[in-house]
């Protein structure tokens, strides 16, 4: 059993190669974009504008991983059946419109409560527009165009931080102009539009349509709590009025910190499926292998990046960003746990009391870092998130959906081999000084991470031999 890692299966491919290469590659341009902006906005600014992007993150998520995955999973069932093409396009069409209605209303609100109308009319434009675009995506998926997929998510991110960098340092827009580029980076997401158009129906409820519904439903509210945890604490400092007291180098902290959530998206994108036919624990415990070699790594980054190089990411007004650093690290990588151990629950045929257990970890965790952050500031903030959050994931490895995967791998000898060359990496990277030598190391070091931790990359090492 301790040798089940090394098997054949779990050598094989998921298919999260160049996900992975394209949802990290839009996640260093998002946050590359956050830290241009810090140069551009205010600290008081700042905040308004990243509590807006942690909204409009919660709503890319719920909608993105709730009808869009049950669209491609019937897709992906029935290849060649035109009529069920047309149902379940149809009603993900419709729904993803109905839901994104009703999340428009509560984003809009929740705007409200920090920034301005003109930010919140933003918002809610960028909102409804996802609406259909996560209705495209699913449908890619569900056909196999995944390199389609990857070239979207790129093109999205590059007009989003094109758009907003301009409205804000040239035409002197600030946070709206800022929150405005999700709207340009949303249009491109209605670039499928046309290639399902033809299957789109007028609305209808029939017991199929009920059905979808209900597994949607199911999808999403285990989706949601990932979502809320993960902005938790960027809204939190925003709404407990923390934004002027040191919260802005807080809030950028925390946006790089939340660098391995992209690598756990494309693990869970590309395990889901599999995991929904088998529900296999072996392909967990690689999911979760995949993703704590790569995930460490960014959070060793992270908390070793060299000052030289951090002021130069920086202006003066958020100096501090390096003392809260490693707490945004600590907490991004449980983030990426814990919605992997989630995608989990997603795959396995789970119960309600599984839902409700993982609301409550998300309402003691969110419970927790207010409390802090109201107590003792931004400090007490930094500190409850990174605690909470990891004992949230360890809450919910209790779950039967996850408990046999962790004790999986940490039986595993792969596992001891992967500690130690992975604690040896990390050493280099904690003892280096010199900035260029560190990015030199940094790379170096997460080349051999992926070749190890991703079948695709392996591959095609072994067949370059």
């Amino acid at each position: 059993m301790t040798a089940v890692l090394d098997s054949r299966t779990t050598r094989r491919g998921s298919g999260a190669g160049w996900l992975l290469i394209a949802t990290t590659s839009a996640g260093v341009v998002n946050y590359g974009y956050a830290l241009v902006l810090t140069h551009g906005l205010a600290p008081a600014q700042y905040a308004a504008f990243a509590a807006g992007q942690a909204l409009l993150m919660v709503r890319a998520t719920i909608s993105g991983a709730g009808i869009p995955w049950i669209l491609a999973r019937e897709i992906g069932k029935a290849p060649h059946d035109h009529e069920r093409h047309a149902i379940v396009t149809t009603f993900a069409f419709w729904a993803n419109l109905a839901i994104g209605v009703v999340l428009t209303a509560l984003l809009t609100g929740g705007v409200l409560l920090f920034g301005s109308v003109q930010d919140a009319a933003v918002v809610a434009c960028a909102s409804l527009v996802m609406s259909v675009g996560s209705t495209g995506m699913g449908f890619l998926q569900g056909i196999g165009r995944m390199e389609m997929i990857a070239v979207l998510l790129t093109l999205e991110v590059l007009v989003k931080a094109g758009v907003g960098i301009g409205l804000v340092f040239f035409a002197h827009l600030g946070a709206t102009g800022a929150l405005a580029g999700f709207v340009a980076g949303s249009i491109v997401l209605l670039a499928p539009l046309p290639r399902f158009r033809r299957l789109i129906r007028p609305p209808s409820w029939r017991p199929a349509e009920a059905t979808l519904l209900r597994a949607a439903i199911r999808q999403t509210r285990l989706q949601a709590n990932v979502a809320v945890a993960a902005a938790g604490d960027t809204v939190l400092v925003a709404a407990l009025g923390l934004g002027s007291t040191g919260g802005g180098p807080y809030q950028a902290a925390s946006a790089l910190g939340r660098v391995p959530l992209f690598a756990s998206n494309a693990v869970s994108t590309a395990v889901f499926p599999q995991l929904s036919r088998d529900g296999s624990v072996v392909r967990k415990a690689a999911a979760l292998r995949s993703y704590l070699l790569v995930g460490a790594l960014m959070t060793s980054a992270l908390v070793t990046l060299p000052d030289e190089i951090r002021s130069g990411l920086f202006p003066d007004t958020f100096a501090t960003v390096g003392r809260w650093l490693p707490f945004a690290a600590v907490l991004g990588l449980a983030i990426g746990l814990l919605n992997l151990c989630v995608t989990f629950l997603q795959a396995d045929d789970w119960h309600s009391g599984t839902a409700a257990y993982l609301t409550g970890i998300v309402i003691g965790y969110l419970g927790l870092i207010a409390v802090a952050g109201a107590t003792f500031g931004v400090a007490g903030l930094a500190v409850g998130a990174a605690g909470a959050s990891l004992l949230a994931v360890v809450a919910l490895t209790l779950l039967s959906s996850v408990r046999g995967a962790v004790k999986l791998l940490l039986t595993s000898r792969r596992t001891l081999r992967d500690t130690t060359g992975l604690a040896a990496l990390l050493g280099v990277l904690f003892l280096v000084e010199n900035p260029v030598l560190w990015v030199a190391v940094a790379v170096a070091a997460g080349l051999i991470v992926l070749a190890t931790g991703f079948p695709e990359f392996s591959v095609v090492r072994r067949r370059t031999r």
